[in-house]
Parts: C-alpha cells; structure tokens; sequence
C-alpha cells in the first residue's frame, strides 16, 4: 500500500492525503487513480480582470493562473493600450479564449509593451504576499472583495494618480478542467492546412505591428513577418534560441506558409519556421504588421508590353 501511495505522488506530484483518497476510490488501482486524480480536486485558480485608468486614458487586461495546494503563482499576463477596445472583452470566457484575446490586444495599435511587461512584475510581488491570501481560497464563491482591493492598490501604484478602476472575476477549476478549457478552445485557431506536414509542433506566436504597415488581411502565402515566439512551453523555448534572433532581439524573420479568414472575420496566419515547426495566430484583419513583401513575377503580358 505505501508503495502505491509513493508511486501515485511521484506520477502526479500530489499530496499523500490526495494520493490516499484517490486509491480508495479507485479500489487500490494505481493506473485508475493516475487518471482520476486531474478530476478529484479543484486546485486551480483563474483570475480573469479588466482595468480602466482614466486620468491616463489607459485600458488593460490580466490573466492570473493560481495553483492554490501550494499557494503558488503560475502566470500572470497583462496588456495595457490606449485602445479602449482592450476593454470590451467579457470576463465569461474561459480563460484559454481571454488569454488568446490578451496576446491579440498586444498587436494592436496603442498596446504598451514595457508597461505591460512592469505590471506582470508587480503581480508577481502582489501574489506572493499576504495580502493575495482571499485568491488562493478553494471556494470560488468566497468574498473576494478585500483581495481586489488589495490587488488594485497594488497596480495603481504604477500610475500617475488613483482612481484605477478594476473589475475582477475568479474560478476555480480541477487540473482536467484547467488542461481541457485549452484544448476546447483550439478548434478556433487556424485549422490546419491541407498542404502543411503532419505531425508539426505548432507554437503560439504573436507578429510584430507597424504603424505603416500591411494589413494582416492583406498578407499573402510566402511574405515574409517579424515574428516573437510567445508558447511558454520547456520545447517552444528551447526552439526559441535554437533559431536565434533575426535584426531584432527576441523575433525572427519568418515566411508566411498559409493565411485563412474565420467565421467572425478574424484573419488566421500560420508561419513555418522549420520542417517541422509552425506557428498559429488569429489577427484583426485591419492590423497592421512589418512584413517584407514576396516577390513576385510580373505577368507574361506585362513584359510583352514593358519590355524585359
């Protein structure tokens, strides 16, 4: 029985009470247990929020991932613009659809970058101490009111004056429903590409914007984007700096290997970075991007009329 317990800890990393009660219920059998143990209990936290500062004009979201056994901060993800449509997106969503609307909004026109990245820093600091405790609760109908007020005090000392206006929702979800939320959500990426060679890892990815640039809707198989790797996957990482940077730290030089319109309008863009490695993102179709246009051969009639 001790060796049961020990082999269900070290297979999912729980604890021995959790790693007890899932062999009871699964009558002693360690594969059932392995695989029950995702659903039995709700140990993640997902803080969803959208923030206002209008002395600043300033409109932002945030993606807080909490594992509340350990009381550990997974990831933090913000994005502050100038652009008040940052701020029209629903908090109902799950949370894998508001992440993908988060990393879209850091494309667009008015998206600051550094801010964004200082109020990620400052999550970290505010969930590692005392006053995120009402976050790491199990209930998710707990008061959380102290907690928010906590949290916008934290993040309003970045800007210029008070008054950050902050609205906030938590749920709380088991490890199952945390991993199947992302893999529910997929099938609104771009799907993949007759001509694209399966088995590909595809990564998640985001295109760098320019004010004077092509829009995403005019983008064409075989031009050429500025693309920053954004999966923070162990693999994606490490293929991240295996390919190195292009002119700019953190981006490649990449070409375009396929471009789709969704139902809703959005333009889907998938990159090829290598034989067997891809990247997927959904874009507005009136951003604009840094691309380097392919070229492309003139028509047979032009050149009769235009000489060679």
């Amino acid at each position: 029985m001790r060796d049961k317990i020990d082999l269900l800890m070290q297979e999912t990393g729980c604890e021995q009470g959790e790693a007890e009660l899932a062999l009871e219920l699964c009558g002693y059998e360690v594969e059932k247990a392995v695989a029950a143990i995702p659903r039995l209990f709700q140990n993640i936290g997902v803080l969803k929020a959208k923030f206002h500062e209008p002395a600043e004009s300033l409109y932002g979201l945030m993606l807080v991932i909490l594992n509340l056994r350990d009381q550990s901060l997974l990831r933090a993800r913000f994005v502050v613009s100038y652009n008040p449509a940052v701020y029209a997106t629903s908090l109902e969503q799950g949370w894998f659809d508001f992440e993908k609307y988060l990393y879209a909004c850091r494309l667009w026109d008015g998206s600051l970058q550094s801010l964004s990245q200082e109020l990620e820093q400052l999550a970290g600091a505010f969930f590692a101490s005392p006053e995120a405790a009402p976050f790491y609760s199990e209930s998710a109908d707990a008061s959380l009111e102290s907690g928010v007020a906590g949290l916008r005090a934290a993040l309003g000392r970045r800007f210029s004056r008070e008054g950050l206006r902050l609205v906030a929702r938590r749920d709380v979800l088991d490890m199952g429903q945390f991993q199947q939320l992302g893999t529910a959500s997929r099938p609104s990426r771009p799907r993949p590409r007759r001509h694209a060679l399966g088995g590909s890892l595809i990564l998640r990815i985001a295109l760098e914007p320019q004010a004077d640039g092509l829009p995403a809707g005019e983008l064409r198989a075989g031009d050429l984007v500025y693309v920053t790797i954004t999966d923070h996957r162990d693999i994606a990482q490490y293929l991240a700096r295996l390919f190195g940077p292009s002119d700019a730290p953190g981006t490649l030089l990449v070409p375009v290997e396929a471009v789709e319109t969704g139902p809703k309008g959005e333009v889907g863009v998938r990159v090829r970075f290598s034989l067997g490695v891809c990247g997927d993102v959904n874009l507005p179709p009136d951003i604009r991007l840094k691309v380097v246009r392919r070229n492309t051969p003139r028509p047979w009639w032009k050149k009769l009329f235009q000489g060679a």
